[in-house]
């Protein structure tokens, strides 16, 4: 099966070279906008006759460099991929109206915003020097200076160029991989851990606690500060100018912490356990509250960017990330009995089961129930899971760079590989 693959390095352009990506990305983000108001304009004149508007021509960018021959600067392979990137986003809004979602439509770029540009490689015009550490981009005669020690042999399929709002530039190069390993038809029951979400603690099961170092929060005061700062600067002035790339740059710094907290936590994740079961949160319905849990769920950690790459470690070593209903009732249900305590609120954090008196931390019996309806989701999709009976463990904060899960396993724990499905 083939996959694509994104590495992402850093850029060191010179000023030549950074005045040459610069001028490509003020040419995509103008021709962008252009093609953006001319349909803007298009529908307004034409939205009452719609077989007229469905069959109207737009201008492609071969006739907006006759008209802007300051475009023919530039790659022009960029400039067509606006196009692409239009309608990619005129897609995305067509399909949020059928599914009801109630989002604008596509809005013109700006300048003050992050920047980027995609370009594909075609007879080889895209290299790189693995040795001297240098990439070759169209249009750009000088190879510039990256920063990254990963090495591939596969082709160069395109390659995004952007730059942040700090100034630093970046290259996403995607390469076309080959996934050979299937996903796993036999897995142990004691390599299968069901999580519930804590805003205070990020996740708990019976066995493990990971928890967040809480990113944003410890930097909240100064992003304060520097908001407060930047609001009392003169608008266009040199010194707005400063105190936004310092915001800019404490956002940047923020963001890299989570992303490497979120890589290292998912990786050791992808190596101790086949199987990891959660719940599909609400996390937009999340936001609505005051209480903190909007903070914690997208600034603290993003739960969504945590489970996109988790999904995908999980993937490459053959193992299931499996996301039970939202609805389900976890917190509710008694995990010793299954009875459904229907008066638990959202602020008993311990609990007693009417039926059977068994006694219940909220966070610890919804990660045994979680388990639970994982496995039968699991074994409704014809997963064999074998039950050794025996497997340990101890908890474990997952705070800065050390994130290893210390999972105790017994010599009785020795196995032969499971098969996997053939063809």
């Amino acid at each position: 099966m083939k996959l694509y693959r994104a590495v992402k390095v850093r850029l060191y352009p010179n000023r030549e070279e950074r005045a040459l990506l610069d001028q490509t990305f003020g040419c995509c983000r103008f021709i962008y906008n252009k093609m953006l108001e001319e349909r803007i304009k298009v529908y307004k004149e034409l939205k009452d006759d719609k077989e007229t508007l469905y069959a109207h021509t737009y201008q492609t960018e071969r006739e907006y460099k006759g008209q802007f021959p300051f475009l023919k600067e530039v790659d022009a392979k960029a400039l067509q991929c606006e196009w692409r990137h239009l309608k990619s986003a005129y897609d995305g809004f067509f399909r949020n109206i059928k599914k009801g979602i109630k989002k604008g439509s596509p809005r013109f770029k700006s300048k003050r915003s992050k920047q980027s540009y995609t370009t594909f490689n075609i007879n080889n015009n895209c290299k790189l020097d693995f040795r001297k550490k240098r990439l070759k981009l169209p249009k750009i005669k000088t190879w510039i200076r990256y920063r990254d020690n990963r090495m591939f042999h596969e082709e160069i399929h395109h390659i995004t160029v952007s730059k942040n709002r700090s100034g630093t530039y970046f290259a996403s190069i995607l390469i076309e991989t080959e996934h050979t390993l299937l996903p796993k038809q036999v897995i142990r029951e004691e390599t299968i851990i069901g999580f519930d979400m804590s805003v205070s603690k990020f996740l708990i099961a019976k066995e493990i606690e990971l928890s967040s170092p809480r990113w944003y929060r410890t930097e909240e005061g100064k992003l304060k500060k520097l908001h407060r700062a930047l609001s009392r600067k003169k608008k266009g002035s040199s010194n707005r100018n400063k105190v936004r790339v310092k915001l800019a740059r404490l956002y940047e710094k923020i963001g890299n912490r989570k992303l490497d907290w979120v890589h290292k936590l998912t990786f050791c994740m992808s190596q101790h356990f086949e199987g990891i079961i959660l719940e599909n949160l609400n996390i937009k319905g999340m936001q609505q509250f005051n209480s903190g849990v909007s903070k914690s769920v997208t600034l603290d950690f993003s739960w969504n960017q945590f489970i996109n790459i988790l999904k995908y470690k999980m993937e490459d070593r053959g193992g299931y990330l499996v996301l039970i209903d939202r609805y389900f009732p976890s917190s509710k249900l008694c995990s010793k009995c299954g009875f459904k305590n229907k008066d638990v609120k959202l602020t008993d954090r311990v609990w007693t089961c009417p039926k059977c008196s068994a006694h219940h931390d909220r966070d610890i019996n919804a990660s045994i129930n979680i388990k639970k309806e994982g496995l039968k989701c699991l074994k409704n999709n014809h997963i064999k899971i074998i039950n050794n009976n025996a497997a340990a463990g101890t908890a474990v904060d997952a705070f800065g760079e050390d994130v290893r899960l210390m999972l105790y396993q017994p010599s009785s724990m020795n196995y032969e590989s499971p098969p996997i499905r053939e063809g």
